[in-house]
C-alpha cells in the first residue's frame, strides 16, 4: 500500500458533542442490506408481546401498575385490558396483603392499612364498609376470602357479598327453613364466603364475578344448622344440623382447609363442615388445652391440615390434627412453643408484656396479636414478628386480612386518570377529570385556588 494513502487519525476536540463525534467516526460508504435491516428493527418497548411480558413482572404493589398507566395510553391501554389482568394475577399468583377490617362484634368495622410508605398505603377511606341505614340494626362483619368480604344482616335476614375493591354487592337471603326456625332470636349467625371458580390456573383476587359458594351456619347451645348456597344456581342446598354443647364464637373468622370449613366455638371445640358431602360435625379440642377466655384459641391452617393454637400465657402452644398409623385422626402437639417475652420490645413494660390472639391470615400462617402498645403479626414459621399499628390501651378488635391485587382505577374508571381539585372561595368544590394527552380546561390554568393534581387512582372513590 503506498503511504501516501494512509490516513493518519486526528485528535477530535471534546467539546464536540457525542452525535457529532460518532457520525465523525463512521465512514462514509454505502451500507449492506444487513445493516440496513438492523438499522430498522423495532425498539424493545416497540414490541407489543415483549412489552407486555416486561409488565407482567412489575410488582404486585398498589401504586405498581396506577402509576406505570400514566407513561403513555398505550402502556395504559395495556394494563386496563382484563385479559392481561387476568394473566398479571396468575403471574403472580399470591395476592398482596392490603391491610385489615377491624372492629368489635355489634360496632363498625373500618379498614386499617398496612403500616408501608406512600405512595403504596392505601387510605383507610378507600375501604369504606357498607353500614345500615338505622343505628340500632348493625351487619356483622364475619370474614374475608378470595379478595371478597361476607357479612350477616340479623334482623333482615340476609347474607352481603362485598367486594371492597369496587364497592359492589351481593345479597342473599337467608333460607326460608333456618329463617322460620322456633327461638331464632337466641341464636348467634355466622357465615363464610369462598370462590368457587374451577377454571384451571385460576388465582383468586377478582372474584366478584365469578361463582362463589356461602355457607351460612346457625346454632345455639345445643344444636348447629348449616346450608350451602350456589351462585351459579342461585339456590341453597339442604340444611344439615348436628347436636353441640356450646355457642359458635363469632369473634373468629372460618378456616378454609381443603374442601372443608371450621369455626370455633367458645370454649375451644370446633364446628366442621365439609362442602362435598354437606355434612355438618363437632371436632373435640386437645384434652391439654385450658380455656381461659374467649381469645384463648385460635384455628391454623398447617399446609393441608388443621392447626390449633393455645394461649398459655406468656407462650402459645401449637397442635396439628393428624392421621395416626389406624387412620383415626388425633392431635398431636408440637414441639415449637412460642415464647412471647423474647419477641417484645425490650422497653415494653413488664406488666404490659401479654397479648391476645385477635386474628388469622390463613393464606401466610400468621396470628395477630393484640397488646398494650398495639397489634402485630407473629409468622408462625419464620417467627417473623412485625409492629403495624401503635397505641397506648388495651383493644381486641378483631382483626380479618384482606388480600387483593390492587386494580380498582382500572375497574371503575378505565379512561380517567388524572384529577383537578379546585375549591372556591365559598367553599364549593369541583373537580376536573381526563385521561392521558388530553388538555386542562382553559379556566382551570387561572383558578387561585387549585388544590392537587393527582392520578386517579388515590382519588377513585371520592370522585
Amino acid at each position: 500500500m503506498d503511504p501516501a494513502q494512509i490516513q493518519i487519525p486526528q485528535r477530535v476536540d471534546p467539546s464536540v458533542d457525542g452525535k457529532r463525534l460518532r457520525c465523525s467516526a463512521m465512514p462514509a460508504g454505502p451500507l449492506s442490506k444487513d445493516a440496513d435491516d438492523t438499522g430498522s428493527s423495532p425498539a424493545p418497548l416497540d414490541d407489543e408481546n415483549l412489552l407486555q411480558e416486561i409488565l407482567l413482572r412489575v410488582a404486585p404493589l398498589p401504586s405498581a401498575l396506577p402509576r406505570a398507566s400514566l407513561v403513555c395510553l398505550r402502556w395504559r391501554s395495556i394494563l386496563s385490558d382484563p385479559q392481561f389482568l387476568s394473566r398479571y394475577r396468575k403471574h403472580h399468583r399470591k395476592p398482596p396483603l392490603l391491610g385489615f377490617f377491624a372492629g368489635n362484634t355489634g360496632t363498625s368495622y373500618s379498614f386499617v392499612p398496612l403500616p408501608i410508605m406512600k405512595p403504596n398505603r392505601i387510605p383507610e377511606e378507600r375501604f369504606s364498609v357498607p353500614k345500615s341505614s338505622s343505628s340500632y340494626d348493625h351487619w356483622y362483619f364475619l370474614g374475608c376470602r378470595h379478595g371478597l368480604a361476607v357479612m350477616v344482616h340479623d334482623s333482615g335476614r340476609v347474607a352481603v357479598i362485598w367486594d371492597p375493591l369496587t364497592g359492589r354487592q351481593h345479597r342473599v337471603p337467608f333460607p326460608p327453613g333456618l329463617c322460620n326456625a322456633k327461638h331464632e332470636g337466641l341464636w348467634l349467625w355466622h357465615t363464610a364466603v369462598l370462590c368457587a371458580d374451577t377454571e384451571d390456573g385460576h388465582v383468586h383476587g377478582d372474584c366478584f364475578s365469578s361463582p362463589f359458594r356461602l355457607i351460612l351456619m346457625c346454632g345455639g347451645y345445643t344444636q348447629a344448622f348449616a346450608c350451602l348456597y350456589e351462585s351459579i344456581s342461585g339456590a341453597w342446598g339442604n340444611i344439615v344440623s348436628t347436636v353441640t354443647t356450646d355457642a359458635i364464637l363469632r369473634l373468629r373468622p372460618s378456616i378454609l382447609i381443603g374442601n372443608a370449613v371450621y369455626w370455633l366455638f367458645v370454649r375451644g371445640d370446633i364446628l366442621a363442615f365439609d362442602i362435598e358431602t354437606q355434612t355438618l360435625g363437632v371436632i373435640k379440642k386437645p384434652e391439654a388445652a385450658h380455656h381461659t377466655n374467649c381469645y384463648s384459641f385460635q384455628l391454623l391452617r398447617d399446609d393441608s391440615y388443621l392447626g390449633f393454637a393455645v394461649m398459655s400465657k406468656p407462650s402459645i402452644q401449637l397442635w396439628k390434627r393428624k392421621s395416626e398409623c389406624d387412620g383415626a385422626l388425633e392431635w398431636v402437639l408440637l414441639q415449637k412453643t412460642i415464647h412471647l417475652e423474647a419477641l417484645f420490645p425490650q422497653e415494653m413494660r413488664i406488666d404490659h408484656k401479654k397479648a391476645e390472639m385477635v386474628g388469622y391470615d390463613e393464606d401466610s400462617d400468621v396470628i395477630i396479636l393484640s397488646t398494650y402498645i398495639g397489634d402485630f403479626m407473629l409468622q408462625l414459621k419464620s417467627m417473623r414478628f412485625t409492629r403495624f399499628s401503635k397505641r397506648n390501651c388495651w383493644s381486641h378488635k378483631t382483626h380479618y386480612p384482606y388480600r387483593n391485587f390492587y386494580t380498582a382505577a382500572f375497574i371503575e374508571y378505565p379512561h380517567v386518570i388524572w384529577v383537578m381539585v379546585h375549591r372556591s372561595c365559598f367553599g364549593r368544590t369541583k373537580m376536573h377529570r381526563g385521561a392521558l394527552g388530553s388538555s386542562i380546561p382553559q379556566a382551570v390554568h387561572f383558578l387561585p385556588r387549585t388544590k392537587m393534581l393527582v392520578p386517579m387512582w388515590m382519588q377513585a372513590r371520592t370522585c
